[in-house]
């Protein structure tokens, strides 16, 4: 196993001997959904927005080997350490695309894609203008019909951001779904959160035969219901991020100063 440090964070663990192998929970959660999209879509179109390490566009190389798997890294530099040290194969039939997500999403799409899947927030540096409602429509044009949009976000007790993040996708999506991806998320002073967006609801019944390999279906267990997402986004103010109004550092500080509670 492999880390991968990016300015002060673990970004990310690669195992060389065995690409299946996942550690971080929100991985788990898009190798569920991954799986759930492989039942009805062969081969798979997958986007990813962020490739650090390469371990999930990895993973879905060794089991969905038939799929497209496209990758937009900004940095050239992470890429060719994901294939020097990280256990990027020579001959991958990953695609690489160095560039900004924002620029390369701006053309018009040439085809589009089963899941999209954003990996491009490292801990509390966001880059705001992959948040913001313009974006989401750009991500929506790309995406298929019943395509999956996801999203890895951390975020605290005061939960600004999910509250924002969240609404601000309910403006260009039908059906947003938020999944904490530890059980003590109520508690714990920083979480992490997969959002889910889509136009076509999930089967959420079909996630209780769906793991990762570990024989743990995290996805269905930690789904937050209607309700309970009705009830968070009401806990404190919702912002709708713009590309004229993105304040994510700020709702994010209380976060890095360890506040616990809202004013």
């Amino acid at each position: 196993m492999r880390v991968l440090v990016l300015d002060r964070m673990v970004h990310s663990y690669s195992s060389l001997d065995d690409p299946t192998r996942l550690i971080y929970g929100y991985e788990k959660i898009y190798a569920e959904a991954t799986a759930y999209q492989a039942r009805n879509h062969k081969p798979l179109r997958a986007l990813s927005i962020g490739g650090g390490g390469y371990t999930f566009p990895r993973y879905m190389e060794a089991l969905y080997p038939d799929s497209q798997i496209d990758v937009v890294e900004i940095d050239p530099g992470v890429t060719l350490v994901a294939h020097e040290l990280l256990g990027l194969r020579p001959d991958t039939t990953i695609v690489t695309h160095n560039e900004d997500a924002r620029m390369f999403m701006a053309e018009e799409p040439q085809q589009k894609y089963d899941l999209i899947m954003g990996d491009a927030f490292n801990d509390y540096s966001v880059p705001y203008h992959l948040t913001t409602r313009e974006f989401n429509e750009r991500v929506h044009a790309w995406l298929a019909d019943d395509g999956l949009f996801m999203v890895n976000l951390i975020d605290g007790p005061r939960r600004d951001f999910l509250r924002a993040y969240t609404n601000t996708l309910r403006q260009t999506f039908k059906h947003v779904y938020v999944v904490p991806a530890v059980r003590s998320w109520r508690e714990s002073p920083r979480i992490t959160f997969v959002l889910i967006a889509t136009d076509s609801p999930l089967d959420l019944s079909a996630f209780h035969g769906i793991d990762a390999g570990d024989g743990e279906p995290l996805l269905a267990q930690q789904l937050l219901n209607q309700a309970d997402t009705d009830t968070l986004l009401a806990e404190g103010r919702v912002v709708l991020l713009t590309d004229q109004y993105a304040p994510v550092d700020q709702m994010l500080a209380p976060v890095f100063r360890q506040e616990e509670l809202s004013p």
